[in-house]
C-alpha cells in the first residue's frame, strides 16, 4: 500500500500570551521536515499544520498531534487539555481549498436578475424562495452567494410566473400528436406527416375546425394506438375533446358525425412550448 500526502491541521485555543517569536521559530525549526506552517486560529490561539506521509487518515492524524504536541511541551507552550481539535486532509484537497476565493461570488438583485433571465421586478419576487442563498440584507438590498442562485435558476426556477412545469414522459406517438396540436394552435400548418412510425397521427388527422386551432380527428377504435395516445393526453390534462357540433357538419362530407374534435389545454400549451394566439395575432403568454 502506497502511503499518501496528508495535511493535518492541530488547533490550539483560548490563548492568553502570544508565545514570543524565538519560541515560534524554534517550534518551527523542529517540524521543519514536514513543510510546518504556523498562524492564529478563529478561536484566538495558534494553527499548526503539517504535511505528513501516511497509509490512513488516522494515522497521519495519530502522528500529527502527537508531533506537534510534543515539540509544544518540549518549548513549555501548551497543556494537552487546551487542544480545541484537529483536521486531516489529502493534499488534493488542501489545494483545492487553497485555490478557493477567500470571498466567494455574490449577487445583488441586478446579478440575480441576469442570472434567472428576468427582469428586477420579477427578481424582487423571488426573494422567499432564494432565502437560502441570503449572505447578508444591506440596506441597498439582499446579497446571496451567486452560486445558490445559478442552482436555483437551473434546477427550480420557471419564467413563467406562477407556472411550475414538472416534465411528463410520453411515447413518440403521444409527443407527435401533442405536436400536431402545437402546430394547429401556434396557427401553423400541420405537417401532412409526420417522423417515420408516427403514420398513425397523420392518418387520423382530417383538418383544423373552430378558430383554426383545434384538430378534427377521425373517429377512432378504442384499441388504436391514437386512441390510447389521446386518452393519456387527457389523463395528464394536456389536451380537451368534444364531439362535432352539429352546426359543424353541414360543411363536411357524410361520415364524419362521429369524429373528434381536440385541443390543447393551458397545460398542454405549456409542455409543447407554445401559446395561444389572441384575436390579433399576436401571442398571449401563458401565466398560470
Amino acid at each position: 500500500m502506497n502511503p499518501t500526502t496528508y495535511n493535518v491541521r492541530v488547533e490550539y485555543g483560548d490563548v492568553r500570551e502570544t508565545p514570543p517569536d524565538s519560541v515560534i521559530a524554534a517550534v518551527h525549526e523542529d517540524l521543519d521536515r514536514y513543510d510546518v506552517s504556523i498562524g492564529s486560529s478563529p478561536a484566538g490561539g495558534l494553527t499548526v499544520r503539517l504535511f505528513l506521509d501516511a497509509d490512513s487518515p488516522v494515522d497521519a492524524g495519530t502522528r500529527g498531534v502527537e508531533y506537534v504536541l510534543g515539540t509544544l511541551l518540549k518549548h513549555d507552550i501548551f497543556h494537552a487539555h487546551r487542544m480545541t481539535g484537529f483536521e486531516v486532509i489529502t493534499e488534493e484537497e488542501f489545494d483545492r481549498r487553497l485555490a478557493e476565493p477567500l470571498v466567494p461570488e455574490l449577487a445583488g438583485m441586478t446579478e440575480v436578475a441576469q442570472i434567472t433571465g428576468t427582469t428586477t421586478s420579477r427578481a424582487s419576487q423571488l426573494r422567499a424562495k432564494l432565502a437560502p442563498y441570503l449572505v447578508q440584507e444591506l440596506a441597498s438590498g439582499p446579497v446571496y452567494l451567486a452560486s445558490g442562485v445559478r442552482r436555483f435558476a437551473e434546477n427550480d426556477y420557471n419564467r413563467t410566473p406562477g407556472v411550475r412545469r414538472t416534465e411528463i414522459p410520453l411515447s413518440p406517438i403521444e409527443r407527435a400528436l401533442l405536436d400536431s396540436l402545437a402546430a394547429a394552435a401556434a396557427g401553423t400548418e400541420v405537417a401532412s406527416t409526420t417522423a417515420a412510425g408516427h403514420q398513425a397521427v397523420a392518418q387520423a388527422i382530417e383538418g383544423v375546425l373552430g378558430n383554426g386551432h383545434q384538430l378534427q380527428l377521425h373517429f377512432q377504435p378504442a384499441d388504436s394506438e391514437v386512441s390510447a395516445a389521446l386518452d393519456t393526453l387527457l389523463e395528464h390534462g394536456l389536451v380537451r375533446t368534444r364531439r362535432i357540433y352539429k352546426k359543424e357538419t353541414s360543411t363536411m362530407a357524410a361520415g364524419h358525425e362521429n369524429d373528434l374534435v381536440v385541443s390543447l389545454t393551458i397545460k398542454g400549451q405549456r409542455h409543447a412550448g407554445t401559446s395561444t394566439p389572441t384575436t390579433d395575432g399576436s401571442a398571449q403568454e401563458n401565466d398560470r
